[in-house]
């Protein structure tokens, strides 16, 4: 097709084709959501019964690991904050027709040319997650439930990226307390905040080269070459492109711009 004017449906053929031949590329998806929300969720405080003020340490653990971590010391680093990845669901009021294709234009200051980067429309997906509170006592797990609470007003912006925010929402929050750790049989007071985060899935994504190439690469490798562009659209409002987003050339062809994209 080399030379030819692409269409839409051409581009999603060719963009489907490589997909489904592509290498195996490990996801990074999951991992980028919980080591973020440990960060959200860290640094959380409690007073102590001494009036001292204690900093609360946070974990990925499902509950019977952070158990037997509860177990090893002995109760003296409670309190304590899990998070645990409870599972996903497919958003059906979220998702976009199998015809839908993402798409974003950068600037070459260098090279004075604009890039293409597209992708196949991302799965709309909410993840589950459950943040399990341990105490020794219900006054600072009480303390903990509300500081958690707070943060979503009634949403709590889980920004992943610059520009890339999505929204979480308490769906509920219940006590557990009749856990036993060890030999020592000591009572632990748990309380499970449960949240659901509202992402999308990313899928591959395809760059259009000056010599008329697609190039295939996932979406963390994506991040990483266009972090520090300037998206084409800002370079336009400074008045320094001569022509319309819907015709920028590829392979000697000019492909036109996706509408509701």
């Amino acid at each position: 097709m080399v030379g030819a004017f692409w269409t839409i449906d051409d581009i999603r053929r060719e963009m489907t084709a490589l997909t489904e031949t592509a290498s195996f590329q490990k996801p990074d998806f999951y991992r980028v959501f919980t080591r973020r929300l440990k960060e959200i969720f860290s640094g959380l405080q409690v007073l102590k019964g001494d009036d001292t003020i204690r900093t609360v340490d946070i974990i990925y653990a499902n509950p019977e690991r952070a158990v037997a971590k509860i177990a090893e010391g002995k109760t003296q680093n409670l309190p304590l904050l899990s998070l645990q990845l409870d599972g996903i669901d497919i958003d059906s009021q979220r998702r976009k027709p199998m015809e839908a294709l993402v798409e974003k234009k950068y600037w070459l200051t260098d090279k004075q040319r604009a890039v293409r980067y597209m992708a196949l429309a991302p799965v709309a997906a909410n993840l589950s997650f459950a943040l399990h509170v341990w105490g020794k006592y219900v006054e600072e797990v009480n303390q903990l439930t509300e500081q958690i609470a707070l943060k979503f007003r009634p949403n709590l912006p889980v920004e992943i990226r610059p520009e890339e925010i999505y929204q979480s929402f308490i769906k509920d929050i219940s006590d557990s307390s009749n856990f036993e750790v060890g030999d020592r049989q000591d009572r632990i007071v748990k309380r499970v905040i449960r949240f659901q985060v509202e992402s999308y899935i990313p899928s591959k994504v395809f760059k259009f080269t000056e010599t008329g190439e697609i190039e295939s690469m996932n979406y963390e490798v994506y991040i990483k070459e266009t972090s520090g562009l300037q998206t084409l659209e800002s370079f336009m409002v400074g008045g320094g492109a001569a022509f319309a987003l819907n015709e920028i050339t590829n392979r000697g062809a000019k492909i036109t711009t996706i509408p509701g994209s």
